[in-house]
């Protein structure tokens, strides 16, 4: 009997490819988050060393040219902060996004590996059905022999 083939492979193959290359968009995706929120929390270091780098110098000194530089740089390190979190807010949506995409093509590969199963359990069954036909006239002719022998020796 001819071996297994599943003609939706090529299919299938394409679908799995479609996973893998989502599946590796979202690991991106994921980086860069990762990445954003390490320059959000190394800009929030830098605004708490600042703040108390201000304190020690309020006390200390009464410059105000330098206090007026440090409030400034202060504000532009909340901005910075603020722009990161947007910037983080839209790849958080696109992560979702991607997500939904590779739901949605889990699910088409999955339907065509069902299917794929499916007919495999249909052609194994009919293997063993025919292979047990031809296994049983096997033993039959046998049998049919073994008394045909009998009757000419006796």
């Amino acid at each position: 009997m001819k071996r297994f083939i599943f003609n939706l492979q090529a299919l299938l193959d394409k679908r799995n490819r479609e996973e893998e290359e989502i599946k590796l968009e979202l690991a991106r995706k994921n980086i860069q988050i990762q990445d954003a929120k390490q320059e959000v929390y190394n800009l929030k270091i830098e605004l708490e060393k600042l703040q108390d780098d201000q304190k020690n110098t309020r006390r200390n000194t009464s410059d105000l040219v330098s206090l007026k530089f440090s409030v400034s740089y202060r504000n532009k390190l909340k901005l910075d902060m603020l722009r990161k979190n947007k910037g983080i807010h839209v790849l958080e949506k696109q992560q979702r996004e991607i997500r939904q995409r590779l739901i949605h093509a889990t699910q088409q590969k999955k339907a065509i590996e069902l299917i794929r199963d499916k007919k495999y359990n249909e052609w194994l069954k009919e293997y063993q059905h025919r292979e047990q036909v031809f296994i049983d006239d096997v033993s039959q002719q046998r049998f049919i022999r073994a008394q045909k022998e009998a009757r000419i020796n006796s």
